[in-house]
């Protein structure tokens, strides 16, 4: 990781969630608070549909909240037009998920890049080769993701999260479909991108990758129980 990297704090307020289904509405979250500063590697647990997944995408700008706010160091991005609000991502966020979301027509390498693409600072050409080679991709880099195995799949999928050196990572059980060796590689890379200086905040079922994390967040039922 280079010095350029902008560091951030994340401020969350009153963060609420609905959904309308045939039995009537579900809250999804009810009114979260949250603030995080750099250095910050957040573990989540809790129970499936206790909110986890969406605490991620409303953090990462992805999904915007019924209620509350959301500013990173005063730049609130549910007030930014579609298209600052996706410049402001591309900028500042990484996601990696556990179903690796990779463009499937892109090699290892063009998938890696894909965050460049919007963000023009730079050629990325050199950081993506030192991802790759970081990962243990080399002899990856030309294949598509149907010819890649499941470990190497989130190590794309991390890499392209990590190409464009973004202040905050979101990890959505990034260690959910793959073996031992595998996610403990990834736990490695987000817990040295953290120790770097970013804010890391991952989602897991994984008591061993839960305990990885300087801070640790347990939901139930759309809320915070603790944070420790």
């Amino acid at each position: 990781m280079n010095n350029t990297r902008s560091e951030m704090a994340l401020r969350a307020d009153g963060i609420s969630k609905t959904y309308s289904s045939e039995s009537g509405v579900i809250r999804v979250l009810n009114h979260i608070n949250l603030e995080l500063s750099k250095s910050d590697f957040v573990t989540i647990s809790g129970p499936s549909g206790c909110g986890k997944s969406t605490l991620l995408m409303i953090l990462g700008a992805l999904q915007e909240p019924d209620e509350g706010t959301l500013e990173y160091d005063g730049v609130s991005p549910y007030k930014l037009n579609a298209k600052d609000r996706a410049q402001f991502r591309s900028t500042n966020i990484g996601f990696v998920f556990q179903d690796f979301n990779l463009v499937p027509y892109l090699n290892v390498r063009e998938n890696i890049l894909c965050p460049g693409i919007v963000n023009h600072s730079k050629d990325w050409g050199a950081r993506s080769a030192e991802l790759i080679e970081s990962l243990g991709l080399s002899d990856r880099a030309d294949h598509y993701p149907d010819q890649l195995s499941s470990g190497e799949k989130q190590r794309t999928a991390l890499a392209r999260a990590l190409l464009v050196e973004p202040s905050i990572i979101f990890a959505d059980e990034p260690t959910g479909n793959l073996d031992q060796a595998n996610g403990q590689k990834v736990l490695e890379h987000l817990t040295v991108y953290a120790n770097n200086g970013a804010i890391v905040m991952m989602a897991t079922h994984d008591k061993e990758a839960f305990n990885v994390g300087n801070k640790h967040l347990q939901m139930a039922e759309g809320s915070v129980l603790t944070l420790t």
